[in-house]
């Protein structure tokens, strides 16, 4: 079909035309949906609390579950009745919820795809007697920390696909965490907001803790990996090739921080006023002079390269 679609010029966008014919990399290794999803549900954190003081109980789902009589109903199943319950008061909570483009990863068939927050189990237990038996643990898997990232295909397709940058200069996508995950940072530590110097230290003399620290949490949750490659939480764990994005496909996908390719020599006047005109460039007249830049640098190779794909 696409084939068809190239030779027959119906591309509906230059986007789209370099997206899925120019760069074929796309569609070999790509998702339909790693693009064209135009959000996924994100609820990063998944801080359960189980309470075992002053006899607390609770529904029991599972044994309730397993409970089924002659006519196939559960325990639960009779009106006003929450079925058969167990020791303990379980609640919960998240750290904080998002609705859009989501990080990207690697699914059970090997191919990118929109990853979401798993279960990302942040745990803590209250005994019989009101002791605190676990405070904020976070449960360890072969893979990392139990804070868990899943291939999904989110349901959530549009006609327009995420835009080049929306990857390629996006920490989030390429799996370091939203903004680099330079906001979120140090859950390792007793979060406090109020009054701050410049080296985060809390000016008030009496302040409160809002998030109590998360020991051995020592990165956003949306972070999954680092750029030189160390994992940090288990990705698609129920299938052998689920993961983060390879490292090669990492480095080769980057390209944060390209506009300083040209302007860092624009405080060199001399050279600037070659290459600048009067006014300001558009989007438009800025990926002209890129293509210009680019048509110029090949006609100056000495040779043709069989290894540029």
């Amino acid at each position: 079909m696409l084939v068809n679609i190239h030779k027959e010029e119906r591309f509906k966008t230059q986007d789209s035309q370099v997206a899925m014919w120019s760069v074929p990399a796309h569609m070999q290794s790509m998702e339909c949906y790693a693009c064209h999803a135009d959000w996924a549900p994100q609820c990063y954190g998944c801080h359960v609390t189980m309470d075992y003081s002053q006899g607390k109980m609770d529904v029991d789902w599972i044994t309730n579950a397993n409970s089924a009589g002659p006519d196939g109903l559960t325990a639960d199943g009779p009106v006003g009745t929450n079925g058969l319950k167990s020791p303990g008061k379980a609640s919960e909570t998240r750290s904080y919820l998002r609705w859009e483009t989501p990080v990207l990863g690697i699914n059970g068939e090997g191919r990118v795809t929109p990853l979401m927050p798993g279960c990302q189990v942040i745990s803590t237990v209250i005994g019989k007697d009101g002791s605190v038996l676990a405070k904020n643990k976070i449960w360890n898997t072969p893979e990392g920390k139990g804070v868990d990232h899943s291939p999904v295909q989110p349901h959530t397709a549009g006609r327009h696909a995420r835009t080049c940058e929306s990857c390629h200069s996006n920490p989030k996508a390429l799996g370091y965490g939203i903004e680099g995950g330079r906001f979120m940072g140090g859950y390792q530590n007793d979060l406090i907001v109020d009054l701050q110097d410049a080296k985060g230290t809390v000016l008030p003399g009496k302040s409160r803790i809002q998030s109590p620290a998360i020991p051995k949490l020592d990165h956003d949750l949306s972070r999954i990996v680092t750029p030189d490659g160390k994992q940090l939480v288990s990705v698609g764990s129920h299938w052998p090739l689920g993961g983060p994005l390879p490292q090669q496909m990492r480095e080769k996908m980057e390209r944060t921080g390209l506009c300083m390719g040209c302007h860092q020599k624009q405080a060199d006047e001399a050279f600037w006023n070659k290459v600048a005109e009067d006014g300001w460039r558009d989007n438009e007249a800025h990926q002209d002079l890129m293509k210009k830049a680019v048509e110029a640098y090949a006609a100056n190779r000495p040779a043709e390269r069989t290894d540029s794909k």
